[in-house]
């Protein structure tokens, strides 16, 4: 790998680029941008918004060189790769979600956990990716499956962005007298303050297994409130 496109080259595309520039050269592109850019490009990431994936696979797929290896770095997995899959018949895919951002990744990424669903990646190519994130960037490695991803990212994201963005939208705000688990509260919320929109439907709306996490808690709420209210 020499040069690597990443399109979309918002806040996550930009941290991205900088743990990779020691060891490629990093193309960015976003809507500003000429596709042709990437026409020598070994690897192109598509690390946009799952509403935006398919509007960037037409606009830089004609530039896309053959034997280009084709990533995605979505929080969800199913059907973003559905979409590689249909475009890219031809090329290798690699499927890849970070579980980590600029806030939780600000003190750096060494240990830090991302998934890799191996799509049609060869065996020669998919070991020395896993080798890179391993030895290079120091990540822990996790291979699922883009269902097996999607269930469990439900609950660890689905759950805990929905929890989160509900206690933002409530404006929760520090006291004298914090209890630990309240702090505790504080700082979960500060990770996710600076998450943008976007990212908060895709957790939700992309994954298809998402819904059903948020009706479960929502029924645990009232069967809690339930309890309450019959003493």
């Amino acid at each position: 790998m020499n040069k690597v496109a990443i399109i979309g080259y918002g806040q996550f595309g930009r941290f991205m680029a900088k743990h990779l520039r020691p060891y490629v050269k990093v193309v960015p592109v976003d809507v500003d941008t000429d596709p042709a850019k990437i026409a020598d490009c070994d690897m192109v990431v598509y690390a946009v918004p799952f509403d935006a994936l398919e509007q960037a696979i037409h606009s830089t797929k004609p530039h896309v060189k053959a034997g280009a290896l084709i990533l995605d770095i979505s929080s969800v997995k199913q059907k973003p790769l559905a979409l590689l899959k249909k475009y890219f018949k031809k090329h290798e895919i690699l499927g890849t979600h970070p579980m980590f951002g600029p806030e939780s990744g600000a003190k750096g990424i060494e240990g830090l956990p991302i998934v890799l669903c191996n799509i049609s990646f060869t065996h020669s190519t998919y070991r020395q990716t896993k080798q890179f994130l391993k030895k290079e960037l120091g990540l822990k490695v996790v291979e699922q499956t883009p269902k097996q991803h999607d269930q469990e990212v439900a609950y660890m994201q689905g759950l805990s962005h929905f929890i989160g963005k509900a206690l933002l939208d409530m404006g929760l705000k520090s006291y004298a007298a914090n209890t630990q688990s309240y702090a505790y509260l504080l700082r979960f919320c500060g990770n996710l303050k600076n998450d943008s929109w976007d990212l908060f439907k895709t957790i939700q709306n992309a994954n298809p297994e998402a819904k059903k996490v948020r009706a479960q808690f929502r029924k645990t709420l009232e069967q809690l409130e339930k309890q309450l209210q019959e003493g």
